[in-house]
This record gives structure tokens, C-alpha cells and sequence, in this order.
């Protein structure tokens, strides 16, 4: 019991100051040169087709322990 109630006061605490210190403006001394979103662009698609591939082998591999 007491491990519930320790966990909804950190859950608490969470939901009130993430917010808060994610709200606070903040200076930023970044640089991001015109090739940066293409190098994004790039890393999300290849993600997103080996995550695909990856799927499609392990549901096949699925599939052929049930036959």
C-alpha cells in the first residue's frame, strides 16, 4: 500500500512541474544548418521502413510456427 501512495505523490509531482519547466522561456544559442532537416527527413523514413521490415519478418515467422 504504501508503495501505491509513494508512487501517485511522484506521479503528482511529475504532472505539475514537467509542465512548469517546460514552459519557462529559455534562451537558445543552436544552429541548424539547411541540411539538418533533410538528415531528419532521412533518419525518420529509414526508421520507419526498417521498423516495417522488421514487423513483417517477425509476423512471418509468426505465421509459420501456427502452420
Amino acid at each position: 500500500m504504501q508503495y501505491r501512495e509513494s508512487f501517485a505523490r511522484l506521479a503528482t509531482i511529475l504532472l505539475v512541474c514537467v509542465p512548469l519547466l517546460l514552459s519557462t522561456p529559455v534562451k537558445a544559442y543552436g544552429y541548424a544548418d539547411p541540411g539538418s532537416g533533410a538528415f531528419l527527413y532521412q533518419a525518420c523514413y529509414a526508421a520507419f521502413l526498417g521498423g516495417t521490415y522488421y514487423l513483417r519478418k517477425l509476423l512471418d515467422r509468426f505465421w509459420r510456427k501456427r502452420r
